[in-house]
């Protein structure tokens, strides 16, 4: 008895489609069945909202608004470009933020 697949998790592939070889994509791993591109498409839809909730609660840099764990005393993620780099020194902050302290338990020597 074969094993019957009616389509992808996402509801957008045929079953024809859901069962390439490798996901659709090629042997090298560098092109995708033309059929797939929806799939990928919804699938990375899936998962930036997913990151998106995750993140929802984290901090916001008040220059680029990039979610962060932790801002420095401007309120500026950790970024060294220019932009952030002036906005800090029109602060009277150093040019770029310092290093944030280790934390207990993650990673690191043991």
């Amino acid at each position: 008895m074969g094993v019957v697949i009616k389509g992808c998790k996402l509801g957008c592939c045929s079953p024809e489609v859901a069962a390439l070889p490798r996901g659709g994509w090629d042997d090298a791993g560098s092109k995708i069945d033309g059929r797939r591109t929806e799939h990928l498409r919804r699938e990375w839809a899936a998962t930036s909202a997913r990151i998106d909730r995750m993140q929802a609660d984290y901090p916001k840099c008040k220059l680029c608004g990039q979610s962060t764990m932790r801002l420095d005393q401007a309120g500026l993620c950790s970024k060294v470009t220019e932009v952030h780099k002036t906005y800090r020194v029109r602060l009277g902050l150093p040019a770029v933020p310092a290093p944030a302290p280790a934390a207990r338990g993650r990673g690191g020597r043991r």
